[in-house]
């Protein structure tokens, strides 16, 4: 009976990981032709930030250059609690551009402190369309026009989520292997969309039309990954979220150890606190797709029984069963390979993925037993690096 169960789990997460490598493929073989717009619906680019001292100008420098009319357009840049000169940076920038506001927070014992900094920036943006960006993010300088004409071309559109990929993949061990994993993320959101399903807001290069935001009531300041609530609720209330590989971001990975395991347990425990609480969202058949990326979490832990499977006699494990767990090992070291040539990565981190993987398992099972034991949640900021540069040119 056991024996059954183990098999059944493993069965169970290979076709998980089948469904989400070929949604992985289908989008690494996107090539888009999208059409953009250099006037249209005002933004409001709201900039989350603390202790951000060594980003904010980068990520400034970027989105006061954008390709779009600038009088369509604001960046309020909301300070929560730096102790560095983060305010002053941005200070510096509002007396060059008319277009920045600078705003400085006081402290909240909130649980999601960018939530809250978003919230305050919403009220008082003015704005049609609310754009987040966090400070480590570098966007191409035409991503306002993409996004806008998306907006323009159906009116169903609550959100549009643009393509990040790694700036920093080549600095550290910890960098590559991060990359490895938040490509292979990409990959997957990106196919998701292009077949129609389920698309989620990542937090940054994310934008949602104000009337939207407004209905669902902002962005949630009692839940980790905040993105990925607000996502499923618009879903919930069938507004499109679409994915444009035109509006691409490169961001920051963790390049140390301990900054990477404080960001993957808010992100697993964000998402496993959202699995729990799916069945609140009303039905709609992109919840279903969804299902199966929030629920990664459970999904990773269940594959230790894949492990179990030495255990089980070879004559118990029927050919069919053998070649359905092959066959998505078979298709995550395609995808690997295939996503460590398209950003060079070195052929050793193919190999070493594989102690990844089982190193991230282990933090998705910690990210369970924390928010099943109710251990107090907090939102622990990601340390920047700020080593790469971007030269803009000057208007």
């Amino acid at each position: 009976m056991l024996d059954d169960i183990v098999i059944g789990l493993s069965i169970i997460v290979s076709i998980w990981s089948v469904y989400n490598s070929a949604f992985a493929i289908y989008g690494l073989s996107w090539k888009s032709d999208e059409p953009k717009t250099s006037s249209g619906p005002s933004f409001s680019l709201l900039v989350p930030v603390r202790n951000e001292e060594k980003v904010l100008g980068r990520l400034l420098e970027r989105l006061v250059n954008q390709e779009y009319d600038r009088s369509k357009y604001e960046i309020i840049v909301l300070e929560d609690g730096s102790t560095d000169n983060t305010l002053g940076v941005c200070n510096k920038f509002s007396e060059m551009y008319s277009i920045i506001k600078c705003v400085h927070l006081e402290k909240s014992n909130v649980v999601n402190g960018k939530s809250r900094a978003l919230n305050y920036g919403l009220k008082i943006s003015r704005g049609d369309i609310i754009g987040v960006f966090d400070a480590d993010t570098v966007p191409r300088l035409d991503v306002l026009g993409y996004v806008a004409q998306k907006f323009i071309s159906n009116s169903r559109v609550g959100g549009v989520q643009g393509r990040l990929v790694p700036i920093n993949v080549r600095e550290s061990i910890v960098a590559r292997l991060a990359s490895l994993e938040e490509l292979f993320s990409e990959y997957s959101i990106s196919g998701r969309a292009r077949a129609g399903l389920f698309v989620p807001l990542e937090g940054t290069c994310s934008f949602v039309r104000r009337d939207a935001l407004e209905k669902v009531g902002g962005w949630n300041e009692n839940v980790l990954t905040e993105d990925l609530d607000l996502s499923l609720k618009l879903t919930s209330l069938n507004y499109l979220i679409v994915y444009s590989p035109s509006v691409q971001s490169w961001r920051e990975v963790p390049v140390t150890f301990s900054s990477l395991v404080r960001q993957r347990l808010r992100w697993y425990r964000g998402n496993f606190e959202l699995t729990m609480r799916i069945s609140r969202f009303k039905f709609t058949w992109r919840l279903v797709d969804a299902a199966m990326l929030v629920g990664t979490p459970v999904f990773m832990v269940l594959s230790l029984a894949n492990y179990s499977l030495v255990f089980i006699y070879s004559y118990q494990l029927h050919v069919l069963i053998a070649a359905i767990i092959s066959f998505s090992s078979m298709m995550t070291l395609l995808l690997i390979i295939m996503i460590s040539r398209r950003h060079m990565i070195e052929t050793i981190y193919i190999i070493l993925s594989a102690l990844y993987l089982n190193f991230t398992i282990s933090l998705h099972l910690i990210s369970i037993v924390l928010e099943l034991a109710g251990a107090p949640k907090g939102w622990s900021k990601t340390e920047r690096s700020g080593k790469i540069t971007v030269d803009v040119p000057r208007p």
